[in-house]
């Protein structure tokens, strides 16, 4: 298995709100660990970061049990996301994180997107 990291910050600089590892299971298995925020400030680096190392794949896992906050912005990247795989016959998944549901709710009314739980989620709210 392969395993790289998205660049680590430079000395001085802040860690980004965005963390990113891509894991190859086989030659044509990725899976892409996504942690932190992916808003309207990291939505593009998201999406950049999984057209460029997921170009070669036929299965794609976006692991985002780790996203701490979801907006809109992260669902237009996820919606970008969906259309180059289905234009390139890629099978893909997203396991979601808890507060990604509100925002998937309200932009995926007819549950298009591949979630591993079928686009359901449980209450976060008491």
């Amino acid at each position: 298995m392969l395993t790289s990291r998205s660049e680590a910050p430079i000395d001085g600089e802040t860690r980004s709100p965005l963390q990113l590892v891509t894991e190859w299971l086989t030659t044509t298995d990725v899976r892409i660990t996504v942690a932190g925020s992916v808003d309207m400030c990291t939505a593009q680096q998201f999406s950049d970061y999984v057209f460029r190392r997921a170009g070669n794949c036929k299965l794609l896992t976006l692991d985002m049990t780790r996203v701490t906050f979801f907006d809109c912005a992260g669902f237009s990247a996820l919606a970008d996301i969906d259309e180059r795989c289905r234009r390139a016959n890629v099978t893909w998944m997203i396991q979601p994180a808890p507060c990604m549901s509100r925002v998937v709710d309200i932009c995926d009314p007819f549950n298009e997107l591949p979630m591993s739980n079928g686009g359901k989620f449980e209450s976060v709210c008491a």
